[in-house]
């Protein structure tokens, strides 16, 4: 009797199905009253986009971080040191309507924004096709342990243990923006186990 080890993996590519906005505004001013109403009109514009977004369904989702401002000192290429003052804040959006990301991209950038994207699934559709890749891990460890019992002169009596690995969690894509040519992404969903199987 031979107790075999070996992991198996399931893996599927997945289209993305919501992309989440992230518009950042940073206004830096020698004047911190400047600096704090500049930035906070940015921010007020991207807030209002976001409700307009969610409003019209384009959107399911969206947060608006708190405004801060700060001092900073910083030294230019000549060695001068330079006193300005910098308001930041950042408006989170989640969208549904995939087709729509490019132009929310640059209507967000044209206010002033940085803005980055990342990809993801809902999660009916990580939770089903995890579901359906755990199977499949199982089918491949099982696979490679009947192929080294065989190797052995041995066939596999039994499943002792299946244990998931971690880092099995969705994989997505992130990149600076939209453009005209958005292609969306596939999501990587991976399920890795670790069985043991013990022979005759």
């Amino acid at each position: 009797m031979s107790v075999i080890t070996v992991g198996g993996l399931g893996e599927q590519h997945v289209m993305a199905e919501r992309a989440t906005l992230v518009a950042e505004v940073a206004v830096a001013h020698a004047d911190r009253t400047i600096s704090i109403r500049q930035g906070s009109g940015v921010h007020a514009q991207l807030a209002e986009e976001a409700v307009r977004l969610r409003a019209s369904g384009s959107a399911t989702w969206h947060s608006v971080d708190v405004l801060s401002t700060g001092a900073r000192v910083w030294t230019d290429k000549d060695g001068v040191k330079h006193r300005d003052h910098l308001t930041r804040g950042t408006v989170r959006i989640k969208l549904s309507r995939l087709a729509e990301v490019a132009d929310v991209v640059a209507a967000l950038s044209a206010l002033g924004a940085t803005v980055s994207t990342s990809w993801a699934l809902t999660e009916a559709t990580r939770d089903a096709v995890t579901r359906h890749l755990r199977a499949v891990a199982v089918k491949d460890a099982r696979a490679k342990a009947d192929d080294f019992a065989a190797a052995l002169g041995q066939a596999v009596q039994r499943v002792v243990a299946i244990r998931e690995e971690d880092g099995h969690a969705p994989q997505g894509g992130r990149g600076a923006g939209g453009g005209a040519e958005l292609t969306i992404p596939e999501i990587t969903v991976r399920v890795a186990v670790k069985g043991d199987f013990e022979t005759e």
